[in-house]
């Protein structure tokens, strides 16, 4: 048989020796997918014929199946998946930010553990042995011999060192991001045909979980001096702008619950029954606000002090900006009508400035915890779980699991019962 001679006598494929290489490989056609090639790393004509018998036979079966047998690799199949996901970030129909983070938890995490097999490896035992795996990356795993790190940001190469900050095993909170990446590629395999099913990704109970937030000592704290800060003498006026926000920011989601994003995406358009005077000043009027976010939408009811910064920031836009607010405009914006990209800076000064940086266990506080401070307050007060629930975009779950062990205070007097 010469190097491209086909198999003696008639049959579904063909052996053949490629240019240059000893081995055998094997070729056949499939009825809808099309011509497939795979090498059969032997150079031995008998072990080939029975590799290549094997292979076609298994072939035809997923085909028959409905399965995409030119699936080759996972890592293949991870490139096609972010290829798809940054077209997608492109045209606008996936946020950027989500399409980037997926990127680095597939191209890392999924690929080095699933990576040279084939689809149909990804099981959900494969899947605990690999949160398994993943958790100890790290701190015994491939990651406790990495000493650099180097990633795309904003169209340059950037290398950092591994710092002992990274080597260690991730939150839940992380966790559930991967979880949620790994669901999206499991769905891209499955619509692609790569697999029959969508195995189950299980859970771990990680037990107490408690955010951190604010006691009420501690917000007011916080809250006068992100109003104060506005008022240092000497302020670049562009300081003081970005200064005189950050308190009204800071109110927006400690009075309403609103998570951050929300926050920065609202218009002023959101700002239902919104009365303006014939001085064109808005009216402390009983307001709501239309939330977008998580990929729908609300109505929510804030707290009613939530009013009068209301007032004070549209009145703000019209002293130091010198126009005043559309409906179309966002709620927090530059002096050139652009929309104010993050408070996080300020944010952490503002904790490091007030010693709060941290809270009782020494969990670093984000803008997030002006949230879990509204929603902790509402509880104490007796607000129902379920109407809160609701009004904040989250589930009675959630409350339960994550805010409910810090309200005990509203059930004193039902815990200190009076002697008869």
């Amino acid at each position: 048989m010469n190097k491209h001679s086909s198999s003696k006598g008639r049959k579904p494929y063909n052996l053949f020796q490629p240019a240059g290489s000893a081995n055998w490989s094997v070729r056949f056609s499939i009825r809808g997918q099309g011509q497939i090639r795979k090498s059969l790393g032997t150079p031995d004509i008998h072990r080939a014929e029975i590799k290549a018998q094997r292979i076609y036979y298994e072939t035809l079966y997923k085909a028959e199946e409905g399965l995409n047998v030119k699936a080759s690799t996972i890592s293949k199949i991870i490139a096609e998946f972010v290829a798809d996901m940054e077209t997608k970030a492109t045209q606008g129909f996936m946020p950027k930010n989500v399409a980037s983070q997926n990127k680095a938890i597939l191209e890392r995490y999924v690929d080095g553990f699933f990576g040279p097999h084939n689809p149909n490896f990804i099981s959900t035992k494969t899947i605990d042995q690999y949160l398994s795996w993943r958790s100890d990356y790290w701190v015994t795993g491939p990651g406790k011999d990495i000493a650099y790190l180097t990633y795309e940001r904003g169209g340059k190469t950037i290398t950092a060192p591994v710092t002992a900050k990274k080597r260690v095993r991730p939150s839940p909170a992380t966790l559930n991001r991967e979880r949620a990446a790994l669901s999206a590629f499991l769905r891209y395999c499955f619509d692609s045909q790569y697999i029959k099913a969508i195995p189950e990704i299980r859970t771990v109970k990680t037990g107490y979980t408690a955010r951190p937030g604010f006691s009420e000592k501690e917000f007011e704290a916080f809250s006068a001096y992100a109003r104060a800060s506005s008022q240092e003498a000497g302020l670049h006026p562009a300081v003081f702008y970005d200064r005189w926000l950050f308190f009204p920011y800071v109110s927006f989601i400690a009075l309403s619950g609103m998570r951050p994003t929300e926050v920065k995406n609202m218009k002023w358009g959101d700002v239902i029954g919104l009365e303006i005077d014939k001085d064109g000043i808005p009216r402390e009027t009983d307001v709501h606000l239309r939330v977008h976010g998580k990929g729908r939408s609300r109505e929510l009811i804030p707290r009613e002090e939530l009013a009068f910064g209301i007032r004070m920031l549209y009145k703000f836009y019209i002293d130091e900006a010198g126009f005043i607010p559309d409906k179309n405009d966002f709620l927090f914006m530059h002096k050139d009508r652009t929309q104010f990209k993050s408070f996080t800076g300020q944010f952490n000064r503002a904790l490091a400035a007030t010693g709060l940086t941290r809270d009782y266990r020494g969990v670093k506080r984000t803008p997030y915890s002006l949230r879990h401070y509204y929603i902790t307050e509402q509880l104490r007060r007796g607000v129902d779980a379920y109407i809160l629930a609701r009004n904040v975009g989250t589930s009675v779950k959630m409350l339960e699991e994550h805010y409910d062990h810090n309200t005990n205070e509203r059930y004193k007097e039902m815990l200190r019962p009076r002697r008869n």
